[in-house]
């Protein structure tokens, strides 16, 4: 179930990205890829340095609802760090000087 919400999230990021760059004349393949990307990063920098330090020996032998909510957390914390690096470099490398909506 969360590989398939995972899956959505990372379908949705990647048409997010690829529409946004269409829009903006730039190449929307690689950018949409980039998308993915920072979402991976965002995912796996959770998981691995916030989640492992924060739970420590439970982030190995952890129940099924603290499972659950380790990898959801996860797929929040990927979508912001896409959604960020969207605004912060993608918006900002094609937006020209009279647009300033999403």
């Amino acid at each position: 179930m969360i590989a398939a919400l995972s899956m959505v999230v990372i379908l949705a990021i990647a048409v997010w990205f690829y529409q946004t760059a269409q829009r903006l004349s730039l190449p929307a393949l690689a950018w949409a890829i980039g998308g993915v990307i920072v979402y991976y990063g965002g995912f796996l920098f959770w998981m691995q340095v916030v989640l492992r330090s924060l739970l420590g020996e439970s982030f190995h032998t952890h129940g099924f609802w603290l499972g659950i909510g380790m990898d959801v957390t996860a797929i929040l914390a990927g979508a912001i760090c896409a959604a960020l690096f969207r605004y912060w470099v993608m918006m900002k490398k094609g937006r020209k000087p009279f647009e300033t909506s999403f």
